[in-house]
């Protein structure tokens, strides 16, 4: 074999030893000096695939074969292909004198790779062309069916094709009677089978019963019934309750119901909205149920603040302010094209019904384009234009050159960002925020004093709205009891000074624990104290450094085998859900009972209807504006 890169004679060895000689791979073979890294790197890539299915070809093979001559020949075969068809797609390989012989039953059957061969079944089933055959077939009836393109991030897409490949030609597709008939029903027994298993689960750590209220099209007043556990979140049924929605003994019936299916003995509390007939309806039930908890949901809770907090008459006049900014750019074309222009393609958000803490996001929204809003209405295009001579024109260009509006906006962003933050926490998906309501509340409250030191009169009335909400409705023993079982705050001595009566709510929650167990009680309260004085395994390093980067249930399944009964309870109650439905502010349509539309919502009737100003999402929340993080 001759090399054509460094011109050395190799006498021996076959192609395998001459394509190590290029790769540069073995010590005992000289390595071509000449050969360009390309080359090198691609007969590389060649010697480990070919060690690679010979190691497969043995496996395969050793059960039939008693030696592997026949099993080397095929592969030099193999390799003098390879060789062609490096030769044939131009990239340089090495000069061969007469190649070796093929005899024996390899000889009648050549390589697929030959030219001329028989291709395998694979080969032309699997080819680029019938790929993309079978791709366009698939997105043609997504699109034909108007099916949402992530639908193919389902975790069911993948195993749905390769069962539809396995049954091979001729499969026949579901008609939409064995879909909505028979499948249907199977897939619900189904679930309920999952759901039964479930039943375990809530046995070993406890669940929430959540209950989700809202009013349909047909103003039906609807109970969506779900179960949480740490494992997840199960729906369990829906009701129309328009009968009963206002009456407290029969909400007390249904829910009692609920309770009972789901089991007294694995429940921890219930979560529902915080209306007074809920509210006298949780009484009923904890007074039925004396070891149950009844809370309002915490999210419905500090949206409600954002609600008070937009009633004040200067938080009021700013929102509408900047209402009316964003529907006369968005009502009118040509100055939607001079805005896209100046903000470089980014959009003011606007909120959404119902949802009155995306007033303040949307109010952030149109703060963080403040500098390309003044650009654009003192800009040649908006002064030569013919909107400019309008008198709503010149009224919405003295809004947006308004030096007191910006700065009214900045404030009321500052003061409710906090807020903003303690519902992502309470929307959190990752974790449960039982243990960490109790000091998200008390730190955003202390983050908004530290913003307006020097301007208190500012901050008071959205301090007495804060305060009130949460005094009055969530302030409750049990996220109290999350603060001081939680490391991460009762070892903070200077900090947990400031709240040393959750004390005394962690005992009362200990007493409604050991409900008639006076024996559990004192365990409970002697453990509180090994807990408290760090001792034993939480006094261990690894224990003190974890305390903050772990969460709260696995902090305390590992460290907290020295008080196993106190370890038992923070399992299975602090690791509960404090909301009741997912309130994520992206959402468009809320479901509150209340209905109303806020202000950001009406459209100027006597314009052209085009309030297309498009609706919050996460990746756009929060991204503009900087705020130092404070949680």
């Amino acid at each position: 074999m001759l090399c054509i890169y460094c011109e050395k004679l190799i006498r021996g060895g076959g192609i395998h030893r001459f394509k190590t000689h290029l790769a540069g791979k073995e010590r005992d073979i000289e390595s071509c000096r000449n050969v360009s890294a390309a080359v090198r790197h691609q007969f590389h890539q060649s010697i480990e695939e070919l060690r690679s299915r010979k190691r497969k070809a043995h496996e395969q093979y050793a059960e039939s074969y008693n030696s592997c001559d026949e099993v080397e020949k095929e592969f030099d075969e193999i390799e003098r292909n390879e060789i062609q068809q490096q030769q044939k797609s131009g990239v340089p390989a090495p000069s061969s004198r007469k190649g070796k012989q093929v005899k024996g039953l390899q000889s009648y059957f050549p390589s697929a790779t030959t030219p001329g061969a028989q291709p395998t079944i694979k080969s032309i089933l699997q080819s680029k062309e019938i790929g993309e055959k079978c791709d366009i077939a698939i997105a043609k009836w997504m699109m034909d069916a108007s099916i949402p393109f992530n639908a193919v991030n389902s975790a069911y897409y993948q195993p749905m094709i390769d069962a539809i490949a396995s049954m091979g030609t001729g499969y026949k597709g579901l008609n939409y009677p064995r879909v909505r008939g028979y499948l249907l029903s199977k897939l619900v027994e189904d679930v309920r089978k999952m759901i039964d298993g479930y039943r375990e689960i809530w046995k070993q750590t406890r669940c929430t019963i959540m209950a989700d209220g809202w009013t349909d099209r047909c103003r039906r007043t609807l109970i969506n019934f779900l179960v949480y556990c740490p494992k997840g979140t199960v729906f369990l049924k829906s009701v129309d309750a328009s009968n009963v929605s206002k009456t407290v003994d029969a909400l007390f019936k249904l829910f009692r119901d609920v309770v009972l299916f789901v089991g007294p003995k694995n429940i921890v509390d219930i979560i529902t909205d915080n209306v007074a007939n809920y509210v006298a309806m949780g009484r009923l039930l904890e007074a039925e149920f004396p070891k149950l908890y009844w809370f309002p949901c915490a999210a419905h809770c500090v949206n409600m603040m954002f609600q008070d907090i937009g009633k004040l008459q200067k938080v009021s006049e700013t929102v509408s302010q900047a209402s009316m900014i964003t529907k006369y750019i968005y009502n009118h074309f040509y100055l939607l094209f001079l805005m896209r222009k100046f903000e470089r393609g980014r959009e003011i958000l606007h909120s959404a019904p119902t949802r009155f803490d995306t007033n303040f996001i949307a109010l952030q929204s149109v703060l963080a384009q403040k500098d390309p809003l003044r650009s654009m209405v003192t800009s040649k295009e908006w002064t030569s234009s013919a909107y400019y001579k309008e008198a709503k024109a010149k009224k919405f260009v003295d809004q947006v050159l308004d030096s007191k509006f910006w700065s009214q906006c900045t404030d009321i962003i500052k003061l409710t960002e906090p807020l903003v933050c303690v519902l992502r926490i309470m929307d959190s998906e990752d974790r449960a925020a039982m243990d960490f309501l109790y000091q998200a509340i008390y730190k955003a409250r202390g983050e908004m004093v530290k913003r307006f030191q020097k301007r208190k009169k500012v901050v008071d009335p959205y301090l007495k709205i804060l305060d009130t909400c949460w005094d009055a409705q969530l302030k409750k023993n049990l996220h109290a009891a999350g603060y001081w079982l939680n490391p991460a705050f009762r070892f903070n001595a200077e900090e947990f000074e400031k709240h040393r009566q959750t004390t005394s709510d962690l005992l009362d929650v200990i007493e409604k624990y050991s409900y008639g167990d006076p024996d559990l009680n004192s365990k409970l309260t002697s453990e509180m104290r090994i807990f408290k004085n760090a001792e034993q395994d939480f006094g261990r390093p690894s224990a003190i450094r974890e305390r903050s980067t772990v969460m709260l249930d696995q902090w305390w399944k590992s460290y907290g085998c020295g008080a196993p009964n106190l370890q038992k309870m923070v399992i299975r109650i602090l690791s509960q859900t404090c909301s009741s439905s997912g309130y994520q502010l992206d959402l468009e349509d809320d479901r509150d009972d209340d209905g109303a539309n806020n202000s950001m919502e009406n459209a100027n009737q006597n314009e052209t209807n085009q309030d297309v100003a498009p609706h919050l999402s996460d990746e756009e929340q929060f991204s503009d504006f900087e705020i130092t993080p404070w949680i």
